[in-house]
């Protein structure tokens, strides 16, 4: 069975990434029968209500907490279950980098076998996964006739595969163990779950065309429609109505995301250090994850702020004039929506997914130290352009704001009824 029909749909996601926006969108639809997941924040639950503790630790606690709200999604279809998401978190803050991708992929397994029960259950319901986790939860299904639809929120392994041992081949000191290579364990799984779906959204076109290439199975162009992201409603406010001016004095630029090769962090240092100093600034907001020596080099040129909470990214962000994200490897990275939003212009490679236009910013060609500097001189010598790019960048509301998703989800759903 691969037509949807009027069945509910259980949504499952042991993290986050764009989950909470798609549950939201399926329970304002009246699809949604359950959201699935690791974390989900409800002061009268434990551990929330912790943040309550008067003092320091209940505002850190809150900070924490707060990154897994989601005020509009009815807690009664909410489900939690598994520790291993919190000890990734635990470990990523402590710099156990290894041990946070060996229990990510540990939390993903556990995960599934946790909706056996349910997805073995006589009810009627299809099932919503993402990438990574879906294996087992999928092959139950098949078993009771279920439609199952995989969110693949990032490009074919392989191509990453590929795309880093060049980079890592040009630029070794930037890169750890774990930014290596995705083990060919993990994409197997993949495949599996590329198998095992009936229906497969991405993000962006270039999502979709890694998949085409690379994975080898048959028929899956067929399966694979494209579903454009958006921010998230309860952290990005709609400012459509809003007015960035042209920017004076240096041109602030900023980089969101973890700061690894994988997103380019490598060029960005490179080419922003070949700028004339005093012409432009550069936030990274993010965890760092290069080594120390590799940066050690930009430290006094560059400001960096390795994590604010959810609700404060907005904040950050619109005291900048462009976002750069060069990455090499995304499914389409929301930062980008969320500079549209906040009114920055954008600079970005082709691999980072739906961002920039012809109005709002740069789409880089190759992707190379040399070309970024260009764009960023460019920026730094065109201040009146930069204007131009943020004025378009928050009045292009359609692109980024929760309501044009939910549109989405629901012609996609009509599409496979």
């Amino acid at each position: 069975m691969t037509g949807l029909g009027r069945a509910p749909i259980l949504l499952f996601h042991p993290g986050k990434q764009h989950s909470p926006q798609t549950a939201l969108a399926l329970q304002r639809l009246g699809r949604l029968k359950t959201y699935a997941t690791s974390i989900f924040y409800d002061r009268d639950r434990f551990p929330y209500w912790l943040d309550r503790i008067p003092g320091h630790l209940g505002r850190r606690l809150h900070a924490e907490f707060s990154r897994f709200a989601h005020p509009e999604i009815d807690p009664a279809l909410v489900k939690t279950w598994g520790m291993a998401e919190w000890l990734e978190r635990i470990a990523l803050r402590l710099g156990a980098i290894h041990l946070s991708y060996q229990l990510d992929r540990l939390g993903n397994r556990l995960f599934a076998k946790g909706l056996v029960e349910e997805i073995s259950s006589d009810q009627e319901f299809a099932l919503w996964g993402y990438n990574g986790s879906s294996v087992e939860a999928f092959r139950i299904a098949k078993t009771a006739n279920r439609v199952c639809i995989l969110d693949r929120t990032i490009g074919d392994y392989r191509y990453f595969n590929e795309v880093m041992a060049q980079q890592q081949e040009l630029y070794p000191r930037y890169f750890e163990r774990d930014e290596r290579f995705v083990p060919e364990d993990r994409i197997e799984i993949d495949d599996q779950e590329y198998s095992m779906a009936d229906h497969i959204v991405v993000g962006s076109d270039y999502c979709k065309n890694t998949i085409v290439k690379y994975s080898g199975i048959e028929g899956v162009e067929n399966k694979i429609s494209v579903l454009p992201y958006c921010v998230n409603n309860h952290d990005f406010i709609s400012r459509a109505d809003g007015q960035r001016s042209t920017p004076q004095g240096p041109i602030k630029f900023i980089f969101v995301g973890r700061i690894t090769p994988r997103k380019g962090i490598h060029i960005l240092l490179e080419a922003f250090s070949k700028l004339p100093p005093g012409a432009a600034t550069l936030t990274l907001l993010g965890k760092m994850l290069i080594p120390t020596d590799a940066f050690a080099p930009y430290a006094d040129r560059v400001e960096h702020i390795p994590s604010v909470a959810p609700a404060m990214v907005a904040e950050v962000m619109a005291r900048h004039h462009v976002l750069v994200l060069p990455s090499f490897f995304e499914g389409s990275a929301i930062t980008l929506l969320e500079a549209l939003s906040c009114g920055l212009g954008i600079i970005q490679s082709p691999q980072a997914g739906n961002g920039a236009n012809q109005d709002t910013g740069m789409v880089l060609k190759q992707n190379t130290v040399e070309e970024l500097y260009d764009a960023l001189l460019y920026a730094v010598d065109n201040r009146d352009l930069v204007g131009r790019w943020m004025s378009a960048a928050i009045s292009d509301e359609d692109r980024y704001c929760f309501e044009g998703y939910q549109s989405r989800v629901s012609k996609f759903i009509d599409k496979i009824e």
